[in-house]
This record gives structure tokens, C-alpha cells and sequence, in this order.
């Protein structure tokens, strides 16, 4: 059919009128559906962004397990994002800000559809401003994971949340936001890659969530202990963190510490010890005030250790008790710890235990009067080597013991029966020779070390007989506790081999100086008196003070062994001393029974059992001491009483001194029987676990040890080695809370 060009203008024109009325109504019906599709919370696992100032953020959830849906749980997260140079706050923020958190009265919520909302903290980072603001907080980007509880049955759940947040440069802003997620009911489409990416990104974000150590001393990483230390003068109070890891300690361990409100603890200061398995945190806690309000109250501890995938991080729990000042070591760290050890090895020069090593050591200098400068230095480093050597193996000693979880301290080998049976007959022999019984001539077991320098006139030092007396001056010096030997033992045996080696080199350099500087100065030997028959005389004053020494370690091994041994052992070590004087002629007949009875003397402490009756607390318990209870020094401190410590043992030269020159007198034996001082007498004379680990406690491994509780010091007042009578009455004055008088 043909058509008119007029009629095809005419449909071409009708065909574009209807066009626009399409569009038109197209246009209508879009402006009526989209706002109705607006009004619907989208659907998936997704949300969108809601944007805020400087940040924006937006609801993920995660597919129902089998398990949550059993429990009407779902996981969900907040998904935040922040300019660069912007921070989100944890949980704690620190010394500023407020941590994100869920409105109760968001729609969700106030209709009942969500129960409850908890929000689980990844690990954030430490942000320091203005040098005095402390902060844990989030940068760029960061995932809360949330577990809500659903109060329906049904799994799906269309989301409304209002979250509230700050965000934080220089200043904080707070925003608010409107969340919106229709979560899709049953399992999700295989197919959905945001489902997979929703559940990929919650479960990143609860990986990073530290994890809950509910018995921290059984795991192999945790935060275990928190003590309080009170303010002194202008400082500040201070909170003292021990941890402890199976693998040392890497440079960038931390610990977040999270107590009650209206206290806030800064950046600790961590020392490793036990070459960094285990470390010391220490933060000073503010406000500054010297009050005790912290203590009792229960702390939140997330220890922190490596970086990037080697990150780890476990949360504890802790009640913040009393710690003593001493587990803060010397100011100055290692390098203090090495001048004070210095300055002790000095000063045991003069204490009791090594007076007389040290007088017949001057006896043979006095000898060396007539020898030239090349032979007295050589005596005298040979005898410094000896006291080095020996404090390098003592320390060695000490490492490997620890490395073993054997408990270490300063005279402990005092403690173990072998090693007095030894000291007994060496003290014997030793004593014989100086009483001209006879004369050891060899170099290793010189008994006459009044000749170790010149033991024939004209000849040669026997240098081997030098260094011998310097190494029987270390093993007599470790029952004496010099004054400042304690702070310097605590903080080398609290830490590594390295501190170990370096603290106890230290002592051992100050024990040899005296040597050294006559060395030196060779010349300086003129100053001593002349030889004569004074010498005659100090000789056997000295053969008579180490037989005195014999007879003080036999009471020592009678209190670890029945005292019939112990009485066997010191017969067998005199009759191996007198034996030369039966024994004349035959030379070699003599020396091996010399030897024999030197042997049966060391076995017969080696094998004796130990003693029968009272132990070592029923004997400390007797007069106005009772025996020592550490559970019971808080109970006796809370009915308002004043409990003093004394930790001593039989061996303990300087435990006696001060027993005898100060507990046993008046005024402090009188204060101490008063019925509101409780006196406890520790005795370690043989090993005791619980003594050790109370002194370790302190960060103490050496005797002798006082302190002092009361209702003014819970914590303790920790004494010198060297008592006073004043320094223990003030600190009695002081634990109770009376103006010391």
C-alpha cells in the first residue's frame, strides 16, 4: 500500500509526541519509587558510608554461623576510615578523647530487635603529643568487630545504629552516625563476594584483638603481677608491672595498663631480666598524689610484644598490691649497679669474714720488704687475678642457675653441706700451717700464705699460692654482706648473664683494688712496719682466728646436718691438720693421710641426714620472734600492728653482727617485744623456697634482710644490711604512723 508523504510526516510526528509522554511518565514514576527505595535500609553485607568530619564510617556484618544463630548472635563491625594525620580512640583513650560507643537509644536497640552490643578492641597504637599527652588510639583505618544479641528469633535483621565517636589532630571533633543494614536472611549466595568480604574483614579485625589469659602464671605470655610503689618527697607514686614470655623479650614489648577512674599511668619504663624472658615495667602514675587509693582495685594489663605479623598480644587481669621501692633498682640503671658493686667489693676487704686472709696477706707483703718491684707486683696481680677469677665463677655460677629455675643468692652455697665440710678442713689446714705445724708446699693448696710472696728467702713468688689467697678471700667474704652488696646483687642476679657477669666483675674489681693500687705503687710497701718477731705472734693470732673459723662453720653445718656429723666432720678435719705432728718422717705416708681424712671429713657432711626435732622456724620462734608467715603480714597489718622482718642464717657473718649489736639490746629488743610489733626471724640457713622467692619479691638475693609493715607502710620499709638501733626505731615510728622519737 502506498502512503502519502503528508500522511508519513503526520505518524512521525505522533510517534515523537508519544515518546515525550513516555518519558514523562517515565520521569513521574521514578520520582513516586525512589524516595519509597530510599526509605529502605539497603540490603547485603555491606552499608554504606556515612560521612563525618574527617572520617567515615559504615556497618559490616558477617554471615550467621550455625552456632551464633543457636545463640541469636550476629557479628557485625564498624568500619572506620580518617584523614591522614586523624586518629580514632580505643577503649581506654589515655590522657585525652573518648572511645567510640553504640547509642543505646539507637532505633535497633530502643525497639527491642538488638538486646546488647559489645564492641571488641583491636590493638591500637601509643601516640604521644605535646610531650605530655598519652594517648592509644587508631589512624587511617581501623575495623570495631561488634557481637549483637538479637532478641528475635529470626536471623535476618534489618540494622539501625547510631554510633557516636570522636576523631582527633590537634583538637577532636565529635561526630555522629546514622548506620543503616538490611542483613539478608539464611546462609549467604556463594556467589557474593561481599559476603566474603565482609566475613574476610571481621574475622582480620577479631585476629587483632588481644586475647584473654584467664590464669596469667600458667601462660607463656602474660602481664602477671601489679605492685604499687608510694611516693617519695616530690615524686610520684609509681605502678610496677612484672611479665613474663617463653621466647626474650624484643625492644618493642610494651604493656597498656587500664585501671579505675580518675588515675592514668604513664609510658613505662621496662628493664629485661632473666636474659628477657621475663621484664619489669615501671609507669609513673598520676595524679602524683602519695596516697594508697589504688591499691586493692584490679587493673587491666595487655602485654605487647613484636611488630607486623610477628605481633602478639595478651590481656590480664591484676590486683594492684603493695610493692617495695628496692624492685626499682639504682637509679642509673647498669651503670650505677656497677659503681655500687665496686664500692661493696671494696668495703669487704674489712668485713669479718675476710680479716683474716687478708692479715696474713699483709704478713706477706711485710716479707716482701727486701724482694725487688718486679716480684711484689707479680704477687700482688697474681692475688687480685685470684678474686677476679673467683667472682667470674661465682657469676658464672649464678647464670647457669638460673638458666636451671634454681633460686640464686649471695651465700648460698653456704647452704649445701659439701661445700662447709670443704671450707672446715681447708680452715684446718690452713690454721695448722700458720701454727707451724707444717708448711703445704704445693702452689694450689698453700696453707702458709704468709710466704705466698717469698716463701724462701731469695727466691722466686710463687704466683699459683698468690692467686689462691686472693680465691680463698671470695669464698670467705660471701657470708659477709657489705653495705651497698645487696642493691648491686639484686640488680645483676633480677636481670641477664650479661648484667650477672658485668655486676659481679664489678665487686670483684672493687675487692682487688686495695691489691692493685699496691701494684701500682710498689714502693708503697715501705710504709708497712718492719719484720720481727711481732710477726711471730700475728702469725699465731691468725692460726688461731682460722681455727675460730673452723669451729664457726662446724655450728653452721650442725644446723644442716645431725650435730654428731657435724662434730665428726670437724675431728677428722683436726686430725688431718695435726697428723704432720705424728707423722715426721715418712713423707709420703703423711700427706696421704693428710688427705684421706680431709676426704672422710667432706663425705661424712656429704652423706650425714639431715637434723631430727624442730626445723629452722621452730627455732626462730624462739623468745620474742615468731616464725615467718608471708600471708600472715597483711592480717597483722590490718588489726593495726607493726610486723618486722628479719631474714638471717647461721652462716651469715653480718646477720649475727647485727642480731648481737642491735635485736638482741635495748631499745630495739624492747620495742621489738612490745604486743603491737609483731617480730617474724626467717631463717635461711638451709634452702627454703618461700624465703627465697620473699626475697626475691624485694629484689633482694642476699642476707642479711629487714623490713618493716605496719598500717603507715604496707608496702614495707626495707633497712640496711647494716643495722641501727636508730634506723630501726624510726622505721617502727614510721610503719605505724607515729612521728618518729
Amino acid at each position: 500500500m502506498h502512503i502519502r508523504r503528508t500522511d508519513r510526516q503526520t505518524l512521525r510526528q505522533k510517534a515523537g509526541i508519544a515518546f515525550r509522554l513516555g518519558i514523562m511518565l517515565a520521569f513521574v514514576c521514578l520520582t513516586m519509587v525512589v524516595p519509597a527505595l530510599a526509605a529502605e535500609a539497603p540490603r547485603g553485607w555491606i552499608g554504606p558510608w556515612a560521612e563525618g568530619q574527617r572520617s567515615a564510617v559504615r556497618l559490616v556484618a558477617a554471615p550467621q554461623t550455625p552456632d551464633q544463630a543457636a545463640r541469636g548472635e550476629l557479628s557485625l563491625g564498624l568500619d572506620f576510615r580518617m584523614e591522614p594525620g586523624w586518629k580514632l580512640y580505643w577503649r581506654s583513650p589515655g590522657d585525652a578523647g573518648l572511645p567510640p560507643a553504640i547509642d543505646g537509644a539507637s532505633p535497633s536497640i530502643a525497639d527491642g530487635q538488638i538486646a546488647a552490643t559489645q564492641i571488641h578492641w583491636p590493638l591500637p597504637e601509643r601516640f604521644t603529643a605535646f610531650e605530655t599527652i598519652h594517648t592509644y588510639a587508631y589512624e587511617k583505618r581501623v575495623l570495631l568487630p561488634v557481637t549483637a544479641g538479637l532478641a528475635a528469633a529470626a536471623p535476618a535483621a534489618a540494622l539501625r545504629l547510631r554510633v557516636d565517636y570522636q576523631v582527633c589532630e590537634a583538637l577532636c571533633i565529635p561526630v555522629t552516625a546514622d548506620l543503616v543494614l538490611d542483613v539478608p536472611a539464611g546462609p549467604a549466595d556463594p556467589l557474593d563476594r561481599t559476603a566474603a568480604e565482609a566475613e574476610a574483614a571481621i574475622a582480620a579485625a577479631r585476629a587483632a584483638v588481644p586475647a584473654v589469659a584467664s590464669d596469667p602464671a600458667a601462660a607463656p605470655f602474660a602481664a602477671i603481677s601489679a605492685g604499687w610503689i608510694a611516693a617519695e618527697g616530690d615524686g610520684p607514686a609509681r605502678l610496677v608491672v612484672e611479665a613474663k614470655s617463653d621466647a626474650p623479650f624484643g625492644p618493642a614489648a610494651d604493656v597498656f595498663i587500664e585501671g579505675p577512674d580518675g588515675f592514668a599511668f604513664l609510658p613505662p619504663e621496662a628493664r629485661r631480666l632473666d636474659d628477657g624472658r621475663r621484664i619489669r615495667f615501671v609507669s609513673d602514675v598520676a595524679p602524683p598524689a602519695a596516697d594508697a587509693r589504688l591499691l586493692g582495685e584490679t587493673v587491666r594489663l595487655t602485654l605487647v610484644d613484636g611488630a607486623g605479623d610477628d605481633r602478639r598480644a595478651v590481656e590480664t587481669t591484676a590486683q594492684v598490691v603493695p610493692a617495695p621501692a628496692t624492685l626499682l633498682g639504682p637509679e642509673g640503671g647498669l651503670v650505677a649497679a656497677l659503681l655500687i658493686g665496686l664500692l661493696g667489693g671494696l668495703i669487704l676487704n674489712v668485713m669479718p669474714c675476710v680479716l683474716p686472709v687478708l692479715s696474713i696477706k699483709l704478713m706477706g707483703l711485710v716479707a716482701t720488704r727486701g724482694l725487688g718491684r718486679g716480684d711484689v707486683r707479680a704477687s700482688l696481680l697474681a692475688t687480685a687475678a685470684g678474686i677476679l677469677l673467683s667472682f667470674l665463677v661465682l657469676a658464672l655460677a649464678a647464670a647457669g642457675l638460673k638458666l636451671a629455675g634454681v633460686a640464686v643468692g649471695w651465700g648460698i652455697q653456704f647452704q649445701q653441706p659439701a661445700f662447709i665440710g670443704v671450707m672446715i678442713v681447708v680452715m684446718a689446714l690452713f690454721a695448722a700451717s700458720q701454727l707451724g705445724v707444717f708448711t703445704i708446699r704445693a702452689p694450689v693448696l698453700s696453707g702458709e700464705l704468709a710466704r705466698d710472696a717469698v716463701p724462701e728467702a731469695g727466691g722466686r713468688p710463687k704466683l699459683g699460692r698468690a692467686m689462691m689467697s686472693g680465691v680463698v678471700a671470695t669464698l670467705l667474704a660471701t657470708p659477709c654482706s657489705a653495705p651497698f652488696v645487696g642493691t648491686a646483687l639484686g640488680f645483676a642476679l633480677a636481670g641477664g648473664t650479661v648484667d650477672i657477669l658485668a655486676v659481679f666483675a664489678a665487686m670483684g674489681l672493687g675487692m682487688a683494688l686495695p691489691y692493685l693500687a699496691i701494684a701500682a705503687v710498689p714502693s708503697a710497701i715501705r710504709l708497712l712496719p718492719r719484720p720481727g718477731r711481732w710477726m711471730v705472734w700475728v702469725k699465731v693470732a691468725m692460726g688461731v682466728a682460722l681455727a675460730g673459723t673452723a669451729l664457726w662453720l662446724t655450728l653452721v653445718l650442725s644446723r644442716l646436718v645431725q650435730p654428731g656429723a657435724a662434730a665428726a666432720v670437724a675431728v677428722l678435719a683436726a686430725l688431718a691438720a695435726l697428723l704432720p705432728l705424728v707423722i715426721t718422717k715418712a713423707r709420703l705416708l703423711r700427706w696421704a693421710g693428710v688427705g684421706g681424712l680431709a676426704v672422710a671429713a667432706v663425705a661424712t657432711a656429704v652423706l650425714a641426714s639431715p637434723p631430727s626435732g624442730r626445723g629452722p622456724q621452730a627455732i626462730a620462734a624462739e623468745g620474742p620472734w615468731t616464725p615467718f608467715d608471708v600471708g600472715g603480714i597483711a592480717g597483722e597489718v590490718a588489726k593495726g600492728r607493726v610486723v618486722f622482718i628479719d631474714v638471717t642464717a647461721s652462716w651469715c657473718v653480718t646477720c649475727i653482727v647485727n642480731e648481737e649489736r642491735v635485736l638482741a639490746v635495748d631499745p630495739v629488743a624492747g620495742r621489738l617485744a612490745t604486743p603491737d610489733v609483731v617480730a617474724m626471724k626467717a631463717d635461711w640457713t638451709r634452702p627454703d623456697p618461700v624465703i627465697a622467692d620473699y626475697l626475691a619479691g624485694f629484689g633482694r638475693y642476699g642476707i642479711p634482710f629487714n623490713v618493716v609493715y605496719g598500717p603507715a607502710a604496707p608496702q614495707g620499709l626495707v633497712l640496711p644490711e647494716l643495722l641501727t638501733a636508730d634506723a630501726v626505731t624510726r622505721a617502727l615510728d614510721q610503719a605505724r604512723g607515729a612521728g618518729a622519737g
